[in-house]
């Protein structure tokens, strides 16, 4: 504690540095904290929010492939009990003509369904995977003729995908958008079954008999579509493959609904091989957003997991995987996105408060150091003013007894010899009454600086109306040449004493030194040198005497 004190009062303005730059360190960790905060709290709201929008992306997609289930049991159910009316039985009597035909069309009834398109028996040789067995596509017929009687209700304008369509292995499909003209029919066909969506679904590459997604690739309508697809089987036998068209554009479409209006940034979708399926408009891919080693960074974070956030330079990018369509949807938000958001208001808000803050910490600061320091300096003068005569800027009587007795103690213990000046001016009272008291002013002052340039390392102060006393560490001898120096630099010039006025003055001298008595005692030495001064005056003055 008392070290404490002592460094305080030996350096105030260190602690006040001190002091202020803990007050800035703790606002700034405080501050730094709450960003913290801010920060984690952003980044949750932007996983919630994408979450969200994944979770609206997984129930579209799960109620697309809900319908190519039901789709599929329907299919099955049917075929395993066909149920044939007379308008089915006709038109299957009409496929026996009709499957002779390059291209051919077959309805459920004559005012009713969407129409199952097929080749001719003579065109299926091209087709390695396809096969016609009489028995089974009697069944698949029915089944599948009862199938577009339910497809043509449905409403295209509110499905997201674009066409639900049947292709059978038995060389025809059923789609809820028919083509328009019979001559794209074949490169339609071929096209399709050399699709991945449909060789994926043979039994040797889906022993698991699972959906599953394509790539983005273009069709004769859209130039990037994404399918989903589902086997149909029974009793161990592949009759074909039902799927799902979901353009790019469409999937934007919905990422661009389902985003709040509110919010900002870009949103992406992605499939696992990190090929662009879909995004928000005006929203760039991750390569132009991204230099090559943030986006390997990127790549190897959304690699190790299903979800989480990345700051990469001044973005901030979020990520969720889909449960379907074997994609990750990406949120990436510019640093002036972020700050637009609540969060970033609130931090923008706890920026300023930090600053304004700090700012004004900085003027307390320079205020209370100027302050101290104003304090210190009059401190400082005060402390002059209490050992200083203001005239000759000498010790006073009383600063410089307490010099001398530290000086003469200091001798004592280092065994060297110790002794004292005494110097009183001539004649000075009459340089007062004849001259006045500026004129004597000016003789102190003259004689205060001939002594301050003349003792060197010694010590002086003014004891008395025109009398001095000086003292060192040095011999009788040596005290004697420095009285002597002081006497004859005195009596060598004149002082100005107004008036065209010049004066000479003198000073009588008496020196006494422990060599003599032995002793360190300051008050008995001064007597000596006293009695001495007084001797000098009487005979003579202007003179040095060092001995009774």
């Amino acid at each position: 504690m008392k070290l404490a004190q002592g460094f305080f009062h030996s350096r105030p303005q260190a602690v006040i540095h001190a002091c202020f730059l803990l007050v800035f360190l703790f606002s700034s960790f405080l501050t730094w904290r709450e960003a913290e905060v801010l920060k984690d709290t952003y980044e949750l709201n932007q996983q919630a929010s994408l979450n969200m929008l994944s979770g609206e992306l997984d129930r579209q997609f799960q109620f697309s492939l809900d319908q190519l289930l039901f789709y599929r049991n329907m299919l099955q159910q049917v075929m395993r009990a066909p149920a044939e009316s007379n308008d089915m039985r006709l038109q299957l009597q009409n496929f026996a003509l009709l499957r002779r035909q390059p291209i051919w069309h077959l309805y459920a009834s004559a005012t009713r369904g969407l129409p199952l398109t097929g080749i001719a028996d003579s065109q299926l040789a091209r087709f390695p995977l396809l096969k016609r067995d009489n028995e089974r596509m009697r069944k698949e017929l029915v089944a599948t003729l009862v199938m577009s009687l339910i497809l043509q209700l449905n409403d295209a304008g509110k499905d997201f995908h674009s066409r639900l369509w049947y292709l059978s292995r038995s060389g025809f499909w059923l789609s809820s958008t028919p083509l328009l003209h019979d001559n794209e029919t074949l490169s339609h066909f071929e096209q399709s079954t050399k699709a991945f969506w449909f060789t994926s679904m043979r039994p040797e590459i889906n022993p698991l008999r699972q959906s599953r997604w394509s790539g983005l690739y273009a069709t004769a309508r859209e130039r990037d579509v994404l399918t989903l697809s589902l086997p149909l089987d029974l009793d161990g036998y592949w009759y074909g493959v039902l799927a799902m068209d979901f353009p790019a554009n469409r999937i934007s479409q919905q990422l661009q609904q389902a985003l709040p209006q509110r919010a900002k940034g870009s949103l992406l979708f992605y499939n696992t091989h990190f090929t662009l399926l879909a995004s928000t408009a005006g929203s760039k891919t991750l390569v132009e957003q991204f230099t090559p080693t943030q986006l390997h960074r990127l790549t190897k974070a959304i690699s190790l997991g299903g979800q989480g956030t990345l700051r990469l330079g001044l973005r901030h990018v979020s990520w969720v995987k889909t449960h379907n369509a074997e994609g990750v949807l990406i949120k990436v938000d510019t640093l002036r996105q972020g700050l637009a958001s609540d969060t970033g208001r609130v931090a923008l808000a706890l920026l300023g408060m930090w600053l304004l803050f700090t700012l004004v910490l900085l003027l307390s600061h320079q205020a209370i150091f100027r302050l101290v320091g104003r304090m210190l300096k009059m401190q400082e003068t005060f402390r002059w003013r209490a050992s200083h005569d203001g005239l000759t800027k000498m010790l006073n009587r009383t600063a410089f007894f307490e010099q001398a007795e530290a000086l003469i103690q200091e001798s004592q213990q280092r065994n060297i010899p110790f002794s004292v000046i005494q110097l009183d001016l001539d004649h000075f009272k009459q340089i007062n009454d004849n001259y006045g008291h500026e004129a004597g002013d000016r003789v102190l002052s003259y004689a205060a600086a001939v002594i301050h340039e003349t003792i060197g390392e010694a010590t002086a102060g003014r004891v008395g109306g025109e009398e001095f006393c000086i003292v060192l560490s040095a011999s009788a001898s040596e005290a004697r040449d420095v009285a002597e120096r002081v006497r004859l630099t005195l009596a060598r010039k004149q002082v100005f004493a107004g008036n065209s006025a010049w004066l000479r003055i003198s000073a009588s001298l008496g020196v006494a030194s422990s060599q003599e008595t032995g002793e360190y005692n300051f008050d008995s030495l001064r007597s000596i040198a006293d009695r001495r001064l007084y001797l000098a005056k009487a005979t003579g003055r202007n003179r040095v005497c060092d001995r009774d």
